[in-house]
């Protein structure tokens, strides 16, 4: 039996959420519209797994940085997947052998401090 996982997070501005949704197969982290509390259509995907993941829902974390320009997907305290919305580019997502993603410097600028 496998076991769903689901986790979100919404600007302030309430424009734009990071959404974690592992459906019992595979994981995406989604950058998502959203109005105030409420996420809407979804802008861009990172691919995170597919299987039965190692880490379970109280693992995941999904936050902005502490400018709220990037919202970052954290699994087991690391930084695992980013969207920038400003420069539309994104970071991290799937890996083999269970390895944590490589987060190129601009995408975890801002995380660090938090």
């Amino acid at each position: 039996m496998s076991t769903e996982i689901f986790d979100s997070c919404v600007r302030s501005k309430g424009d734009l959420a990071g959404v974690f949704e592992y459906d019992g197969e595979t994981g995406y982290f989604y950058l998502c519209q959203a109005r105030g509390d409420a996420v809407g259509p979804i802008l861009d995907h990172i691919h995170v797994l597919s299987g039965p993941p190692n880490f379970g829902a109280m693992d995941v974390l999904i936050r902005w940085d502490h400018q709220e320009e990037k919202v970052g997907l954290f699994i087991c305290g690391e930084l695992w997947a980013v969207f920038d919305p400003a420069s539309q580019k994104t970071y991290g997502g799937a890996t083999t052998d269970g390895a944590i993603p490589a987060i190129a410097s601009e995408g975890s600028a801002g995380f660090e401090t938090q």
